[in-house]
């Protein structure tokens, strides 16, 4: 079996979208003949059932080195002073490009030339964000003639988020030049959608035989027997993080939800569910636009009982940020979604990867930021009245998600990687 350097500041018990694509992949790389070697920070949090439950997916074939405690972890996580050491972390982060993570990269910088001897491996992979994971790779590929693949989960210098940072002007110049650095010098750029694909080339043309696409997707296994048939009638979901200083909250879907025609009470005994950990955030958003809907929070949930919880809501929802370009972000619980087969209702843009997604998925609704108000208010009441005519596309599109065949995908691309170098070197 060949072996990769898993570099990555989202392992367990720290849970996230990101660990669970770490996870997933690390999950079914033995399949195709690859082990990994996972270099993470050294975490002082305590696990949790989530983390526990993906851990415990991992086989021999993965290894686990814990590096250096991370700095800006450290002072995020710490429960004392929790105000004063959340502030410092935010200005070590927004002062220092690309990211406070920086520390520790540099401290992995001094310990990584011994485990790449005690290893031997054939390639390093580095998974970001955090941006200064690149550092590490790029040093590698110089250092120890490696070939290097990169995975930008989420875009760096393109990312809408980024408007948000402090300093902005500052790390928008560092940042550019380092991105151009770094992507100079890698083998591959991995990227999750084909929007974001074509954004990179754009800007960087360098890239075009050297990016590929590898969406986040869901996995089979976490489906397994537990699929439930029964739907709890009028039942509508929301899952994730609600962020109120990004704009991304359901509150232009909520609203569209308020404003529906209500005929003899028609909504008045519809439920609204949430999974995570902004529950007292969406009561107050649903209060905010003058929806009178029963709200139910669940807290954050571990994937089996997420998907569990999803298969029996007659509806899940996605809204897009108003306001922000969202062209190439596709949120991670779309997946999930797809492949427990819901029902979808979003809100996004007309030429947004997700809008033109779920046109191909089929068993949905795609409410536009671009048409009037009043048509999408009416085409959601029509699609809650008489729900969908379509219930067989999703499946079979939803089967090009399949986390195994997507780490099939990047087995295959170190596969070839790691042959183009062999045939440099001879």
């Amino acid at each position: 079996m060949k072996k990769v350097l898993w570099i990555t500041s989202w392992f367990p018990p720290r849970v996230g979208v990101a660990t669970i694509r770490n996870i997933k992949f690390l999950k079914y790389l033995h399949a195709f003949d690859w082990e990994a070697m996972v270099i993470c920070p050294r975490e002082t949090m305590e696990h949790t059932e989530a983390s526990r439950h993906l851990l415990s997916q991992l086989n021999d074939s993965v290894k686990v080195s814990h590096g250096p405690r991370d700095l800006f972890y450290y002072f995020f996580d710490q429960r004392e002073g929790a105000r004063k050491n959340k502030y410092l972390a935010y200005l070590v982060n927004n002062i220092l490009p690309p990211d406070g993570h920086i520390f520790w990269a540099l401290a992995v910088l001094f310990q990584i030339g011994r485990q790449i001897k005690q290893y031997q491996p054939d390639l390093i992979y580095t998974n970001s964000k955090p941006f200064s994971l690149n550092l590490i790779g790029a040093w590698v590929k110089y250092r120890y003639k490696l070939p290097w693949v990169t995975d930008f989960r989420d875009l760096w210098t393109l990312n809408p988020m980024s408007s948000k940072r402090f300093l902005k002007a500052y790390h928008g110049v560092v940042s550019n030049w380092l991105e151009r650095f770094y992507l100079k010098r890698c083998d591959v750029l991995v990227v999750n959608t084909e929007e974001s694909r074509s954004r990179m080339i754009e800007k960087y043309p360098m890239l075009i035989n050297k990016t590929c696409v590898i969406p986040n997707g869901y996995d089979p296994d976490d489906i397994g027997a537990q699929q439930e048939n029964h739907k709890i009638p009028r039942t509508l979901f929301y899952g994730g993080t609600i962020d109120r200083k990004t704009d991304y909250t359901p509150l232009p879907l909520l609203d569209l939800l308020a404003k529906l025609p209500n005929d003899a009470d028609q909504y008045s005994t519809w439920e609204l569910h949430y999974g995570g950990s902004d529950g007292e955030t969406l009561v107050d958003l649903a209060g905010e636009v003058g929806l009178k809907i029963k709200c139910k929070t669940h807290g954050y949930l571990e994937q089996t009982r997420f998907y569990s919880l999803i298969q029996r809501m007659e509806y899940v929802m996605l809204c897009m940020p108003l306001g922000v370009e969202s062209k190439s972000w596709v949120p991670a619980r779309f997946y999930d979604y797809i492949g427990n087969g819901s029902r979808i209702i979003c809100l996004a843009y007309s030429d947004s990867e997700v809008s033109r997604l779920l046109e191909r998925y089929g068993d949905s609704i795609v409410l536009l930021y671009d048409e009037p108000e009043e048509q999408r208010i009416a085409k959601l009441h029509t699609y809650l009245s008489h729900g969908s005519n379509n219930h067989k596309t999703g499946g079979e599109f939803a089967k090009h998600f399949n986390r195994r065949e997507l780490t099939g995908r990047l087995a295959q691309v170190f596969e070839q990687v790691v042959m183009a170098g062999n045939k440099e070197l001879s």
